[in-house]
């Protein structure tokens, strides 16, 4: 009798520890959980788990128009998933999932910055790995097992066809320096995917010296290439160098008054899409990855113009098909996650000292 009293108290004092949870798998462990299983028990496992959570939440650099698409689009597939997106610059994007991550406030769950901010936030411990059976058709460049990039984005030379004649407008980095264009060239000040490329591709004492000259010829230096874009073509200037080339051509689609030229080296981006790796949904979270690199999800990429990095989605216009075909060239200086990391200090020295003529903040 009194050995079962004594269990008994026993039991009654550590109950609360027996019945206490199991602290819950951290995404990483799940995502790695699900590498190996049957693509159809991938799919119950990754809908039963999302289905509990319930919530997405998307930070992206990706216009709020094209975000809200994607979004829409996933809802129609996973309708009980109420995921949302926050839309901001680039360097606002990544700050806010360093400062949070910081501060121990685990909110998002999916980042979509680029290449040249994506160091800071793998130095910083803040991504996840994830493996996934969609990103095996995917180029090895433009991934890693903490990204996948989801499309490419070509910087190229954009003129005003009421101002200028293609066969005028310049074609090459050289061709900018000559006396008729100074005063005449538009440059957004967040170039520095720009002058990393020519860094890679010259290194750095023709890059100076190159940029150093070109700052001479009268830059009009505004803030983002939406800007420089409308600028062009309301006549501010007939040229505005490193713009997206897929806009260009959207724009002229619509009978704007813009045209563009693939100069002889073309700076060209990829996009990652990450997971955060204390992501509070991670069942969602790797749902909506797999959706925006599938088929269907890089089609809805596609239709704005732009070229994805899925081999079998096609762009939607001649010219940039042109472009995806010089992919591989040497007349394509890709910036990779790789490349950033080597070049983004000089990079960032050159573009504020030389170009903007103002004290980096490297310093």
């Amino acid at each position: 009798m009194i050995l079962l009293t004594q269990l008994f108290v026993l039991s009654i004092l550590f109950l609360p520890a027996l019945l206490r949870a199991a602290p819950a798998p951290m995404p990483e462990e799940i995502w790695k959980s699900l590498e190996k299983l049957p693509p159809a028990e991938r799919e119950k496992k990754l809908v039963e788990g999302a289905k509990k959570e319930g919530e997405l939440l998307w930070y992206t650099n990706s216009g709020i128009e094209n975000a809200t698409r994607y979004i829409q689009a996933f809802k129609k597939n996973y309708p009980y998933i109420n995921a949302q997106v926050w839309r901001a610059k680039t360097r606002q994007v990544t700050q806010r999932a360093i400062q949070e991550a910081v501060a121990g406030k685990h909110m998002v769950d999916i980042i979509k910055p680029s290449t040249d901010l994506l160091p800071p936030m793998l130095d910083k411990n803040l991504l996840g790995k994830y493996e996934t059976p969609g990103r095996a058709v995917f180029p090895a460049n433009v991934k890693s097992p903490y990204y996948t990039s989801i499309n490419y984005a070509f910087r190229v030379f954009g003129f005003n066809p009421r101002k200028l004649n293609r066969k005028d407008a310049p074609k090459s980095w050289d061709e900018l320096l000559q006396p008729k264009w100074k005063g005449e060239i538009l440059f957004d000040e967040s170039s520095l995917e720009e002058v990393m490329s020519l860094l890679a591709a010259w290194g750095k004492e023709k890059t100076v010296n190159y940029l150093t000259k070109l700052s001479q010829q009268n830059l009009l230096i505004r803030v983002g290439r939406d800007t420089t874009t409308q600028m062009m073509m309301a006549g501010e200037a007939p040229i505005a160098v490193t713009t997206y080339a897929y806009n260009n051509e959207s724009l002229k689609a619509a009978n704007a008054p813009v045209d563009w030229v693939a100069e002889d080296l073309i700076p060209t981006l990829i996009y990652p899409l990450t997971l955060a790796r204390n992501a509070p949904h991670p069942y969602s979270a790797a749902l909506f990855y797999d959706f925006m690199i599938s088929e269907e999800g890089q089609r809805l990429i596609a239709k704005e113009g732009r070229v994805v990095a899925h081999p079998k989605v096609e762009p939607i216009y001649p010219r940039m098909k042109e472009l995806q075909s010089l992919l591989g060239t040497p007349r394509i200086q890709l910036n990779t996650v790789e490349q950033s990391y080597k070049l983004i200090k000089d990079g960032v020295q050159i573009l504020d000292e030389i170009v903007l003529k103002r004290k980096s903040s490297s310093h």
